[in-house]
């Protein structure tokens, strides 16, 4: 019996691969949106913190007073 066309066993481990394939595909995918929530929370964080820093220099620089509207 002659071997199968190099496509066709190509395509059977291709087959064959493809949920090994999904696995790390979508693993990676998990870990780059984690990674991203991280980071995006942590940035955000650090912009809130130098934004209120900001805020509260330029008060204190113009020397203006809150007041409650109570």
């Amino acid at each position: 019996m002659k071997g199968l066309p190099w496509w066709i066993a190509g395509l059977v481990v291709l087959i064959a691969l493809l949920p090994g394939i999904w696995k790390l595909v979508v693993g990676i995918v998990g870990f780059g949106v984690v990674v991203n929530r991280f980071l995006t929370r942590f940035i955000g964080l650090m912009d809130t913190g130098s934004r209120v820093k900001a805020m509260v220099d330029e008060l204190k620089e113009n020397e203006i007073i809150i007041e409650d509207s109570e």
